[in-house]
């Protein structure tokens, strides 16, 4: 039987815990969130850390905290699962790798200890951009940028706490505290509180231990062996650098539920070498799996090729999580493949398999783009080989980096419309930014470039400032306390993740309305400009009118070739605008200490900054949505799915390495010949190769999307894929519904 007619089948073990994870399945927001409901008990552990200890710093009460957080929570046990530890209790006051210590106000803690673990909120970013550019410009950027985001998701090192194991990390801490001067109080303040956190994670899985032996004194049989392993695995690698599959599994779940489930990384190969290939370790993969789906990890990543030599790294666990997430059949857990040249044919086959099953995972991602485009901005031919996907689809190198995720999005957009109005937001009457004339000003093309990429330098240069920012509060909150613990130098530097404690340090800025700016400066240059046949008089009214009495211009515009559609004139215009802004963000450099990269996921982004930007001389109506990802403007391709992905594919992309996906749909009534499934094979694995970068898959017909808008009480398993994430299609919003439909065209 071959790899992709095989079926995993839950049974056993594997069916026991399935059973009793499907009723404690939260919402998606609720698992990503690790939101799992209040505690009643009135402790508040971050508050009596600082009240305990009322004269240490800052990162110091917040790894008191932590480590309080979750020893306050009581154990959970299921019966029959191979892996203790569950998530703790999520209390008002937490920490999180994006914003530190969250939650403190004036009625629930201290005003000092806020000062001390909270010292930078948002308004350090609100200060200095009124300062850029006064007040009630500043406070109508929401419309063209988000500045100082959510800078959150990293990998940490799961090699490295498999190789050290928690004793030799907290050895390494030690050895570098000794080394350090005294008189160095603020590295001296970060090993401790990462000798804290270590030592507490330790103590929390002897806690564990303990309560498993308790648990075996009632119990019998089968499960009362199983109580006595599980206790006996904990106390070892509470300690010790893991030996076995059962316990490389086990340390790696719990580190993975102290780094808030965030992403595990390439998840088949650090845990591979312990791997022989047992049925009962078949049920550990199968379990581990399930402890994702159930916790809400952001992206679990398999296949790819192997840092020392690049070669193929696919393995049998790569095809395992594969089928484990065939038979769950959920949004979650996200998980990503890597495709190269010689990724097997089987594998790709299974990847096009699920999709025909209905379901929107896996996304795919191009070794031979990423690794190329990681290398040209300076990391290393074997760390740019091991690099892994996270949060939705953003590129890190796993226990090496903090590039910026997410440190914001910018609207190309609405800085277009901007340009061509003076400088103004001509919906709220702002001025924005520079006053470089009208549109009915720029007689010539070239004019009307010039001005528009004036305009993106002079708004590059502020918002890159407030990125920068945003950067200062993560590093003044020590955001990453736990993270930093285990990525690499962050302990031989002395130095958290946000301070420059990683190896790599780019930024990453989300990028929107490429597609809208260039269709607009084409169809510009071909109606205007070349053949003359509307002017700039007539455009201008059009534009204000919202095309209300000029639906001839309109239509004209619309037939102009747009991005998206295979036309090598109208995609060169859209690579045109998207590689100026890609240059120009690298020209600036991160507080972390690298420069900015660019990134294009905008899950839901490309609706609202579609809705901030009125009409546009693609014929675009007002309001409507932008690309969500660096595909087309939602609609724009008509031409098809091949067509789609050669535009994409000429697009700069490894500039783009903070992570660019493209949404491709392909309806699943079309994939139900194994035939066709190879020819969609065959069709992404060459868009990886010939300069794709990311794709994620949409199943979904437009009339199956359709008719769960009518009857939604029938179509709850319809799943789509929003941008970086999959959702069941009834359970977005009714304009995240309306824009995957309009993705099918008019």
């Amino acid at each position: 039987m071959s790899k992709v007619d095989e079926r995993f089948i839950f049974e056993g073990r594997n069916k026991k815990y399935y059973e009793q994870v499907l009723p404690r399945l939260k919402p998606r927001d609720d698992r990503e969130g690790a939101f799992t409901g209040m505690p009643d008990d009135g402790k508040s552990p971050f508050v009596d850390a600082y009240n305990e200890n009322p004269d240490e710093s800052g990162i110091v009460i917040q790894a008191i905290g932590i480590v309080a957080s979750w020893m306050y929570s009581d154990p959970v046990v299921t019966e029959g699962e191979y892996f203790a530890c569950f998530n703790r209790n999520l209390r008002h006051i937490h920490e999180h790798f994006s914003f530190g210590v969250s939650g403190l106000n004036s009625d629930n803690a201290p005003e000092e200890m806020i000062k001390k673990v909270r010292p930078l909120a948002y308004e350090h970013i609100d200060k200095r951009g009124i300062e850029l550019m006064g007040e009630e410009a500043y406070h109508n950027t929401d419309r063209l940028w988000w500045a100082g985001g959510y800078q959150g998701h990293t990998v940490p090192s799961y090699d490295k706490l498999m190789k050290l194991g928690v004793g030799g990390t907290i050895e390494q801490i030690n050895y570098y505290d000794s080394i350090t001067p005294a008189g160095n109080k603020k590295k001296k303040d970060f090993y401790k509180a990462c000798r804290i956190v270590m030592e507490g994670f330790s103590t929390w899985f002897n806690k564990y231990a303990d309560y498993c032996e308790e648990l075996a004194k009632t119990a019998e049989g089968e499960w009362k062996v199983q109580l006595l392993i599980n206790a006996e695995n904990l106390r070892y690698v509470s300690w010790n650098a893991p030996k076995t599959l059962h316990q490389a599994g086990q340390l790696m779940w719990g580190y993975a539920l102290w780094d808030w489930v965030d992403c595990v990384g390439r998840f088949d190969q650090y845990l591979y070498p312990f791997y022989t290939g047992t049925y009962e370790e078949k049920q550990m993969i199968a379990e581990l799996i399930m402890k994702v789906w159930e916790h809400g990890s952001h992206n679990v990543v398999i296949g790819g090729v192997k840092p020392e030599d690049g070669s193929d790294a696919t393995n049998d666990i790569s095809y395992l999580v594969l089928q484990t997430i065939r038979t769950i059949h959920d949004v979650h857990p996200r998980v990503s493949c890597r495709i190269h040249e010689n990724t097997p044919a089987d594998f790709l086959e299974l990847i096009v398999t699920l999709w025909s099953e209905g379901m929107s995972d896996p996304t795919i991602a191009s070794d031979k783009n990423v690794i190329e485009g990681l290398v040209d901005y300076g990391v290393t031919l074997e760390d740019a080989r091991n690099y892994t996907l996270l949060g939705c689809q953003e590129i890190e190198i796993p226990g090496k980096s903090n590039f910026g995720c997410e440190d914001g999005s910018f609207n190309l957009a609405k800085a277009f419309e901007i340009t061509i109005n003076h400088g103004y937001d001509v919906q709220k009457n702002i001025q924005m930014g520079l006053d470089l004339g009208g549109l009915t000003d720029f007689d010539t093309f070239d004019k009307l470039w010039d001005a528009y990429t004036k305009e993106i330098e002079y708004f590059t240069r502020i918002y890159l400032d407030l990125c920068n920012m945003g950067v200062d509060i993560r590093n003044a909150n020590v955001a990453k306390l736990v993270k930093s613990c285990m990525t690499e130098a962050c302990i031989e530097r002395g130095l958290n993740m946000d301070d420059g404690g990683t190896i790599y340090n780019y930024g990453v800025i989300e990028t929107g309305g490429h597609g809208t700016v260039g269709d607009s400066m084409y169809a510009m240059k071909k109606l205007v400009y070349d053949e003359k046949k509307i002017s700039l008089e007539t455009l201008d009214a059009a534009l204000k009118a919202n095309f209300e009495g000029y639906d001839e211009v309109r239509q004209m515009l619309r037939e102009v070739p747009k991005y998206g559609n295979g036309d090598a004139e109208a995609d060169a215009m859209s690579a045109k605008v998207l590689e100026h802004f890609w240059r120009e963000i690298g020209k600036y450099t991160s507080r972390r200490g690298g420069v900015f990269t660019g990134a294009c996921s905008l899950l839901e982004g490309g609706i609202s900054m579609g809705r901030n930007v009125g009409a546009m001389p693609d014929g675009r109506f007002a309001g409507e949505p932008l690309g969500n990802t660096i595909g087309p403007r939602t609609g724009a391709d008509k031409s098809g799915v091949t067509n789609m992905l050669t535009s994409v594919a000429r697009m700069p992309l490894k500039l783009g390495v903070g992570g660019s996906g493209c949404n491709v749909l392909f309806p699943k009534e079309l994939l139900q010949t194994r035939e066709a499934r190879l020819k969609v094979a065959g069709l992404v694995k060459t868009f990886m190769m010939m300069g794709g970068q990311l794709a994620q898959i949409t199943t979904a017909s437009k009339e199956d999307m359709i008719a769960a808008q009518e009857n939604p009480e029938d179509w709850g398993n319809l799943i789509v894929r929003v941008g970086g994430y999959s959702q069941k299609f009834v359970e977005l919003g009714r304009s995240t519904q309306n824009e995957l439909i309009k993705r099918y065209g008019d």
